[in-house]
């Protein structure tokens, strides 16, 4: 006992300030490692929800579209060129729909009452119909190819996509005139 407190008073036991500082900082060093990993899955996170918010409200647009698209007749609207800002369509049971794009956001005209189809969180920066085979007398399927843009309006980050898609009419209206 005698000999363990000898050791204690001469200083052979314990840690030099030396040691401490060293362990110190190499505890800080794998903290802030883990720290600004940590940050960055926290940042990828709220990208990822992001990309998905824009590309779930652009997919919803588009399909919507689509759908009154496949039933509609599509008259004198041809523009091989991506030219067209808004498509006028003539749907069987709910008569004329236009699309188009205001201040960001995608609508719909039906029946004289236009709606927002397009949420305000996301801002549509390009909304193009390309309309192939419109014409009255040129005997071919209607084909509508719809250009769009979209990103977000608020985050640090500004995140787009662009989504093209085509669509068939399927009016079956033409083809028993015919």
């Amino acid at each position: 006992m005698t000999r363990n407190l000898e050791k204690i008073k001469s200083g052979e036991v314990g840690f030099t300030i030396v040691e401490v500082l060293i362990a110190s900082f190499v505890f800080s060093i794998i903290a802030i490692g883990i720290s600004s990993i940590f940050i960055g899955i926290l940042t990828n996170e709220r990208r990822a929800f992001a990309a998905q918010k824009i590309e779930e409200n652009e997919m919803f647009v588009l399909e919507m579209m689509a759908r009154d698209i496949r039933v509609s007749k599509i008259e004198n609207q041809e523009d091989p060129t991506c030219g067209l800002t808004t498509l006028t369509i003539t749907h069987p049971v709910k008569g004329a729909i236009v699309y188009g794009l205001s201040v960001g956001v995608v609508q719909k005209t039906e029946g004289g009452t236009t709606v927002d189809i397009s949420s305000s969180a996301i801002n549509f920066t390009r909304m193009n119909f390309c309309v192939r085979g419109s014409g009255a007398i040129d005997q071919k399927q209607t084909v509508v190819t719809i250009i769009s843009s979209a990103q977000n309006r608020t985050g640090k980050e500004t995140i787009k996509f662009e989504i093209q898609t085509s669509v068939s009419s399927r009016s079956v209206e033409t083809e028993f005139l015919q």
